[in-house]
């Protein structure tokens, strides 16, 4: 494959066609105007997002159309579950953004499932554009799902491209069998390999993937020789300012940042008498206010949403002293407000929520319930257990043993060292008084959907007995913990301690 200083040297040649291809990713609802918070924190510039997007999309498909380019407008996963606009609207928001936009080819990913299979298969038959999902199956069949296609191939400049998708195969470890119905997922690789064996009989040019994975999990596939020529990834959020081009296989991966923050740019040149990737350029391209204008009706489209699904949302409810903050392998200030919120509430022994389910700080100073939103974006419910002191213990266990983020608790003090072996590594478990909790005493817990729903490494929550569903969301368990204790104030309190931090 040529470099950009060997492309240059061709520029010419009239011996190559190029397609423009626009990829977004991760969006999960982020329609609204935003700020770019990681570029200054003091004096964030404005972010358009959807109408900067339909701004800039419209730009280029029209620079392509002059220059007698091919075009194409990918999304790879995690479209709507993220933001009011998304979650509220059922997807109905994004999917008017995507068919004003005119995107091409999408796939989904892990939290389009969110809120159920029922809401996602609507939300794809509002969408104009192909849905792939190729080794999203029916549990009984093993056929891909009817509302989804296995692959597509479309045609630009005269070439035939062939795309599938692939779905995290870890996906019953991020959802519930309840939202995830009667559905499985195959496995990556085998999904790969089968689908460009499928795509080559099929006399294709070139073969594209879009990937709900993770940028590690890209790399692994890239790396696999299987001859995909340019991966869309999504799932990682992992922003790549360059494609990243595997040293082997010459896969080229491509992912933007989340929230419809940017859009990635891929501009392929494509030898006429090969029909093969001769060179490449690409950026991700930032959704600055100051350099993309709002496009008006886009602008309007989200202004309505907004209306529909926001309605008090920007209320002032209570105040924090300061900023509370998330963190993956230690006990945080904002897993002790979310923990105490929930066991207060409840009235119960213990409380035990995942950190990675923890997506957002809560800010120093006036907090609304939108921050309560997007502290529990992912629309968990409160479900309550009664559980053994034994499976507590054992609960705790698997929140240590590294695989994912910690555990947040209330009511408890853990005590473990993560340098034992995988399920050897609690040393301690006490309640709040310090009393050591009894393995043989039943307590009463209350955890979130998502654990409660014990997929994955989860199945000791599915032990515990007198499971019940409360069907409050957290994020009013947050906002009325707040309203009651304002002005808010949490601390490290000791309760997770890793004794090979000491």
């Amino acid at each position: 494959m040529l470099s950009l200083i060997a492309f240059l040297l061709t520029l010419g040649q009239p011996s190559f066609d190029h397609i423009y291809i626009l990829h977004t990713n991760d969006i999960e609802g982020a329609l609204s105007p935003s700020t770019a918070w990681w570029m200054n924190p003091y004096f964030p510039p404005p972010i358009g997002n959807a109408a900067a997007a339909a701004t800039f999309i419209k730009e280029k498909r029209m620079e392509a159309d002059s220059l007698g380019y091919g075009f194409l407008l990918l999304d790879s996963g995690d479209m709507f579950v993220g933001s009011p606009i998304g979650e509220f609207s059922k997807g109905q928001a994004v999917a008017e953004y995507f068919n004003y936009c005119g995107y091409d080819v999408v796939a989904p990913g892990n939290h389009d499932y969110d809120q159920g299979v029922d809401v996602f298969r609507e939300f794809v038959a509002s969408v104009d554009a192909t849905f792939l999902g190729s080794n999203i199956v029916y549990k009984e069949t093993e056929q891909v799902v009817g509302y989804l296609e296995p692959y597509t191939i479309v045609e630009q400049v005269g070439l035939r491209i062939g795309l599938f998708s692939l779905l995290t195969e870890n996906m019953a470890g991020m959802t519930t069998p309840e939202r995830f119905e009667n559905h499985d997922v195959l496995s990556e690789m085998e999904t790969a390999s089968r689908f460009l064996d499928t795509l080559r009989s099929k006399s294709v040019d070139l073969i594209f993937a879009l990937t709900g994975i993770g940028l590690r999990h890209d790399k692994r596939v890239a790396s696999s020789g299987a001859g995909i020529d340019v991966i869309f990834g999504s799932h990682s959020a992992t922003a790549l300012e360059q494609p990243y081009e595997d040293s082997l296989s010459h896969t080229i991966i491509c992912q933007a940042y989340g929230h419809l923050s940017s859009i990635g740019f891929l501009d392929l040149w494509i030898d006429k008498k090969t029909k093969r990737i001769a060179g490449y350029r690409g950026e991700l391209v930032d959704l600055l206010s100051e350099q993309i204008d709002d496009d008006t009706v886009m602008l309007a489209i989200v202004n309505r949403w907004e209306d529909i699904t926001q309605k008090g949302f920007d209320e002032v409810i209570g105040y924090s002293n300061e900023e509370l903050v998330r963190t993956g392998f230690e006990e945080s200030t904002i897993g002790n407000l979310i923990t105490d919120a929930m066991r207060e509430f409840f009235d119960v022994d213990v409380a035990i929520h995942n950190s990675g389910g923890i997506r957002a700080n809560m800010p120093k100073g006036n907090v609304t319930y939108r921050h309560c939103y997007n502290i529990d974006a992912l629309s968990n419910t409160a479900v309550l257990i009664e559980m053994t002191g034994k499976q507590i213990f054992d609960a705790l266990e698997i929140g240590v043993n590294g695989h994912h983020a910690i555990f947040q608790i209330s009511g408890l003090k853990m005590t473990y060292d993560n340098r034992n072996p995988i399920g050897s590594r609690v040393l301690e478990v006490v309640l709040s008084d310090g009393t050591p909790i009894d393995t043989l005493k039943t307590y009463s817990l209350v955890t979130n959907s998502f654990l409660a729903a014990g997929g994955g490494e989860y199945a000791i929550f599915k032990q515990g007995e007198n499971v019940q569903d409360s069907f409050h969301y957290l994020r009013n368990i947050i906002a009325e913990y707040l309203k009651k204790h304002s002005p808010m104030e949490k601390s490290i309190e000791g309760r997770i301690i890793n004794i090979a931090r000491k």
